[in-house]
């Protein structure tokens, strides 16, 4: 083979080598966003009843289980919690907004102090009135763990 042959046939590979190292890259498949899982629908006493509104839920509560934080739950919307009762009124922990879309709670907390925040994301809660009183909040959706450790349980009202 001649020497200008082989030049030829080395510069048309190093252009092809080139052209091919150039080709635009693949364009990445989206992934679609996971859906929220579905919890296990909670064992109710009987007579149990879904809350739908701010009304049916309205007043003081404590949860039954671990830290025992008192919440309050106003009908204009506003929800308060803290460690401490006496707080409530003057220094609460939390200050937040709550509501109802049909058959779920939904709570935000807007002010956090001493205790861990959950930095502005919205809780979903389905709440049951029992016949003793109390109130259960189940878990629909929550990513905000410290509050659903306090809230996803049985409340007692405070007189």
């Amino acid at each position: 083979m001649s020497n200008a042959l082989s030049k030829t046939l080395l510069w048309f590979a190093a252009v092809f080598l080139l052209l091919a190292g150039c080709s635009p890259a693949a364009t990445p498949t989206p992934t679609p966003e996971p859906e929220p899982t579905a919890r296990p629908t909670a064992t109710l006493p009987a007579g149990a009843r879904l809350a739908t509104s701010l009304e049916d839920i309205a007043g003081t509560w404590v949860g039954l289980k671990s830290d025992r934080l008192y919440q309050r739950f106003n009908t204009d919307g506003t929800c308060y919690a803290s460690v401490l009762l006496e707080n409530l009124d003057t220094n609460p922990s939390i200050e937040g907004t709550c509501g109802f879309e049909g058959d779920v709670f939904l709570i935000t907390d807007v002010k956090t102090s001493g205790l861990p925040s959950c930095g502005g994301t919205t809780g979903r809660y389905q709440v049951h009135l029992l016949a003793n009183g109390n109130i259960i909040f189940t878990r629909v959706f929550e990513t905000c763990a410290p509050r659903g450790r306090s809230t996803a349980m049985e409340h007692e009202p405070v007189p």
